[in-house]
Protein backbone atom coordinates (compact mmCIF):
# COMPACT_ATOMS: atom_id res chain seq x y z
CA UNK A 1 0.00 0.00 0.00
CA UNK A 2 1.07 3.82 -1.05
CA UNK A 3 2.22 5.94 1.57
CA UNK A 4 -0.34 8.86 1.21
CA UNK A 5 0.80 12.84 1.65
CA UNK A 6 -1.23 14.82 3.94
CA UNK A 7 1.40 17.60 4.04
CA UNK A 8 5.05 18.79 3.59
CA UNK A 9 7.08 16.04 4.80
CA UNK A 10 4.11 13.63 6.63
CA UNK A 11 2.35 10.86 4.75
CA UNK A 12 -0.30 8.22 5.76
CA UNK A 13 0.96 4.56 5.58
CA UNK A 14 -2.10 2.40 5.23
CA UNK A 15 -1.28 -1.11 7.51
CA UNK A 16 -4.21 -3.01 7.13
CA UNK A 17 -6.65 -3.52 4.43
CA UNK A 18 -8.33 0.10 3.31
CA UNK A 19 -7.72 2.80 5.54
CA UNK A 20 -8.72 0.35 8.43
CA UNK A 21 -5.55 0.70 10.75
CA UNK A 22 -3.04 3.51 9.51
CA UNK A 23 0.68 4.91 10.67
CA UNK A 24 1.97 8.28 10.18
CA UNK A 25 5.67 9.37 8.46
CA UNK A 26 7.32 12.40 9.11
CA UNK A 27 10.52 13.40 7.60
CA UNK A 28 11.78 16.09 9.31
CA UNK A 29 14.36 18.73 7.61
CA UNK A 30 16.64 18.13 10.49
CA UNK A 31 17.20 14.67 8.89
CA UNK A 32 14.70 13.22 11.52
CA UNK A 33 12.11 10.02 10.18
CA UNK A 34 9.71 10.00 12.91
CA UNK A 35 7.08 6.85 12.59
CA UNK A 36 3.82 7.51 14.04
CA UNK A 37 1.92 3.99 15.36
CA UNK A 38 3.05 0.53 13.99
CA UNK A 39 0.18 -1.41 13.39
CA UNK A 40 -0.66 -5.27 13.92
CA UNK A 41 2.48 -7.01 14.52
CA UNK A 42 3.07 -7.30 10.60
CA UNK A 43 1.80 -3.74 10.49
CA UNK A 44 5.38 -2.94 11.10
CA UNK A 45 6.71 -4.98 7.22
CA UNK A 46 4.03 -2.36 5.32
CA UNK A 47 5.53 0.79 7.58
CA UNK A 48 9.05 -0.68 5.81
CA UNK A 49 7.51 -0.68 2.47
CA UNK A 50 6.27 2.53 2.31
CA UNK A 51 9.75 3.85 4.08
CA UNK A 52 11.62 2.29 1.07
CA UNK A 53 8.87 4.33 -1.20
CA UNK A 54 9.96 7.54 0.33
CA UNK A 55 13.56 6.40 0.13
CA UNK A 56 14.08 5.54 3.46
CA UNK A 57 14.40 1.94 5.66
CA UNK A 58 14.43 1.00 8.72
CA UNK A 59 17.84 1.18 9.91
CA UNK A 60 17.02 5.40 9.12
CA UNK A 61 14.05 5.85 11.55
CA UNK A 62 14.80 7.81 14.67
CA UNK A 63 11.91 7.97 16.69
CA UNK A 64 8.96 5.74 16.94
CA UNK A 65 5.74 7.26 18.74
CA UNK A 66 3.45 5.57 19.96
CA UNK A 67 -0.13 6.91 20.33
CA UNK A 68 -1.40 4.20 23.14
CA UNK A 69 -0.76 0.52 24.45
CA UNK A 70 -3.45 -1.54 21.72
CA UNK A 71 -1.59 -4.69 19.09
CA UNK A 72 -3.51 -2.74 16.11
CA UNK A 73 -0.68 0.14 17.44
CA UNK A 74 1.91 -0.97 18.84
CA UNK A 75 2.18 -4.53 17.19
CA UNK A 76 4.23 -4.32 14.60
CA UNK A 77 7.01 -2.11 16.65
CA UNK A 78 9.28 -5.05 17.36
CA UNK A 79 9.96 -4.91 13.39
CA UNK A 80 10.88 -1.31 13.06
CA UNK A 81 13.21 -0.87 16.00
CA UNK A 82 16.31 -1.99 13.77
CA UNK A 83 18.29 0.85 14.01
CA UNK A 84 17.18 1.32 17.99
CA UNK A 85 15.15 4.53 17.95
CA UNK A 86 13.32 6.51 20.16
CA UNK A 87 10.64 4.82 21.49
CA UNK A 88 8.09 7.65 22.84
CA UNK A 89 4.66 6.70 24.84
CA UNK A 90 2.88 8.69 27.53
CA UNK A 91 3.97 7.85 30.20
CA UNK A 92 0.82 5.98 31.65
CA UNK A 93 1.24 3.29 28.85
CA UNK A 94 5.01 2.94 29.35
CA UNK A 95 3.90 -0.24 31.99
CA UNK A 96 1.54 -2.17 29.29
CA UNK A 97 3.53 -1.39 26.26
CA UNK A 98 6.63 -2.98 28.39
CA UNK A 99 4.82 -5.73 29.06
CA UNK A 100 2.91 -6.66 25.46
CA UNK A 101 -0.52 -6.48 27.11
CA UNK A 102 -3.25 -4.06 26.85
CA UNK A 103 -5.11 -2.13 29.75
CA UNK A 104 -8.05 -3.47 31.40
CA UNK A 105 -11.58 -2.86 29.30
CA UNK A 106 -14.15 -0.56 31.25
CA UNK A 107 -15.94 -3.12 33.30
CA UNK A 108 -19.16 -1.46 33.18
CA UNK A 109 -20.37 -3.69 30.09
CA UNK A 110 -20.83 -7.08 29.97
CA UNK A 111 -18.45 -6.76 26.77
CA UNK A 112 -15.79 -5.26 28.97
CA UNK A 113 -16.09 -7.91 32.16
CA UNK A 114 -15.89 -10.55 29.71
CA UNK A 115 -12.58 -9.54 27.94
CA UNK A 116 -10.92 -8.54 30.98
CA UNK A 117 -11.83 -12.56 32.52
CA UNK A 118 -10.38 -13.60 29.13
CA UNK A 119 -7.01 -11.64 29.61
CA UNK A 120 -6.71 -12.83 32.96
CA UNK A 121 -6.18 -16.21 32.16
CA UNK A 122 -4.18 -15.57 28.89
CA UNK A 123 -1.17 -14.39 31.02
CA UNK A 124 1.33 -13.92 27.84
CA UNK A 125 1.54 -10.85 25.80
CA UNK A 126 -0.71 -9.98 23.58
CA UNK A 127 1.89 -8.40 21.44
CA UNK A 128 5.49 -8.21 21.39
CA UNK A 129 6.73 -6.34 24.44
CA UNK A 130 8.07 -2.73 23.88
CA UNK A 131 10.51 -0.94 25.40
CA UNK A 132 9.95 2.69 25.48
CA UNK A 133 13.29 5.04 25.99
CA UNK A 134 11.21 7.97 26.42
CA UNK A 135 8.07 8.25 28.27
CA UNK A 136 5.72 11.63 27.22
CA UNK A 137 3.81 13.89 29.37
CA UNK A 138 0.66 15.60 28.43
CA UNK A 139 1.55 19.37 26.41
CA UNK A 140 5.07 18.67 25.88
CA UNK A 141 6.27 19.32 22.30
CA UNK A 142 8.80 16.74 21.75
CA UNK A 143 11.58 18.69 18.82
CA UNK A 144 11.36 16.31 16.30
CA UNK A 145 10.23 16.90 12.31
CA UNK A 146 9.19 20.06 13.60
CA UNK A 147 7.15 19.45 16.90
CA UNK A 148 4.60 17.18 18.41
CA UNK A 149 2.50 18.37 20.42
CA UNK A 150 1.08 15.77 23.11
CA UNK A 151 -2.38 16.23 23.85
CA UNK A 152 -3.09 13.34 26.59
CA UNK A 153 -6.70 12.06 25.50
CA UNK A 154 -7.47 9.28 28.14
CA UNK A 155 -10.19 6.69 28.65
CA UNK A 156 -9.55 4.63 25.84
CA UNK A 157 -6.24 3.49 27.51
CA UNK A 158 -4.78 5.39 30.20
CA UNK A 159 -1.75 6.84 28.54
CA UNK A 160 -3.90 7.64 24.99
CA UNK A 161 -2.66 11.11 23.48
CA UNK A 162 -3.70 12.55 20.44
CA UNK A 163 -0.86 14.72 18.15
CA UNK A 164 -0.63 17.79 16.73
CA UNK A 165 1.84 18.73 14.33
CA UNK A 166 1.50 22.82 14.18
CA UNK A 167 4.05 23.23 11.10
CA UNK A 168 1.98 20.64 8.83
CA UNK A 169 -1.59 21.68 10.23
CA UNK A 170 -2.09 17.89 10.77
CA UNK A 171 -3.98 16.40 13.69
CA UNK A 172 -3.47 12.74 14.88
CA UNK A 173 -6.46 11.60 16.66
CA UNK A 174 -5.44 8.61 17.59
CA UNK A 175 -8.35 6.23 18.81
CA UNK A 176 -10.26 9.66 20.18
CA UNK A 177 -11.95 9.88 17.10
CA UNK A 178 -12.23 7.45 13.89
CA UNK A 179 -13.68 7.54 10.76
CA UNK A 180 -15.26 4.27 9.91
CA UNK A 181 -18.17 4.88 7.87
CA UNK A 182 -18.17 8.25 9.28
CA UNK A 183 -16.43 9.98 12.75
CA UNK A 184 -17.36 7.54 15.20
CA UNK A 185 -15.97 6.80 18.62
CA UNK A 186 -13.85 3.94 19.53
CA UNK A 187 -15.36 0.67 20.09
CA UNK A 188 -16.59 0.50 23.66
CA UNK A 189 -15.20 -3.09 24.39
CA UNK A 190 -11.48 -1.75 23.94
CA UNK A 191 -12.35 1.14 26.02
CA UNK A 192 -10.21 1.62 29.32
CA UNK A 193 -12.48 4.04 30.85
CA UNK A 194 -15.95 5.28 28.51
CA UNK A 195 -16.65 8.52 30.19
CA UNK A 196 -13.21 9.81 30.87
CA UNK A 197 -12.54 8.94 26.88
CA UNK A 198 -15.80 10.91 26.16
CA UNK A 199 -14.82 14.05 28.91
CA UNK A 200 -11.16 14.03 27.49
CA UNK A 201 -12.08 13.87 23.50
CA UNK A 202 -13.53 17.29 24.06
CA UNK A 203 -9.80 18.67 24.78
CA UNK A 204 -9.30 18.66 21.08
CA UNK A 205 -11.79 21.34 20.45
CA UNK A 206 -9.08 23.65 21.84
CA UNK A 207 -7.16 22.97 18.89
CA UNK A 208 -6.26 24.52 15.29
CA UNK A 209 -5.14 22.40 12.32
CA UNK A 210 -6.41 21.94 8.85
CA UNK A 211 -6.26 18.28 8.87
CA UNK A 212 -7.66 15.50 10.52
CA UNK A 213 -5.95 12.17 10.75
CA UNK A 214 -6.98 8.97 12.22
CA UNK A 215 -5.24 5.64 13.28
CA UNK A 216 -9.03 4.18 11.56
CA UNK A 217 -9.82 5.80 8.39
CA UNK A 218 -9.11 8.06 5.83
CA UNK A 219 -8.37 11.59 6.80
CA UNK A 220 -10.68 14.46 6.58
CA UNK A 221 -9.02 17.51 4.53
CA UNK A 222 -11.86 20.09 3.93
CA UNK A 223 -13.49 21.73 7.20
CA UNK A 224 -11.43 18.92 9.33
CA UNK A 225 -11.84 20.87 12.18
CA UNK A 226 -15.49 22.09 11.73
CA UNK A 227 -16.55 17.89 11.01
CA UNK A 228 -14.47 17.04 14.28
CA UNK A 229 -15.87 19.83 16.44
CA UNK A 230 -19.15 18.89 15.57
CA UNK A 231 -19.29 15.40 16.27
CA UNK A 232 -17.79 15.95 19.52
CA UNK A 233 -20.70 18.43 20.26
CA UNK A 234 -23.60 15.91 19.16
CA UNK A 235 -21.86 12.83 20.56
CA UNK A 236 -24.36 11.55 23.01
CA UNK A 237 -22.19 9.10 25.20
CA UNK A 238 -20.19 12.24 26.08
CA UNK A 239 -23.15 13.07 28.26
Amino acid sequence: MLPVQLGDGVWRVPTAIGDLVNSFVFLGSDGTVVVVDAGFKRGGRRVAAALRTLGKDLPDITHLVLTHAHMDHAGGAHRLVAGSPDVLAHRDDVACLAAGREPDSDPGSLGGRLVNIAASVWRRPWYPPVTVTRPLADGEVVPIAGGLRVIHTPGHTPGHMSLLHKQSGVLITGDAVVNVRGLRAAPRLFCNNLRQQHDTRSRLLDLDYDIAAFTHGAEVRTGAKAAVDEFIARDPRRR
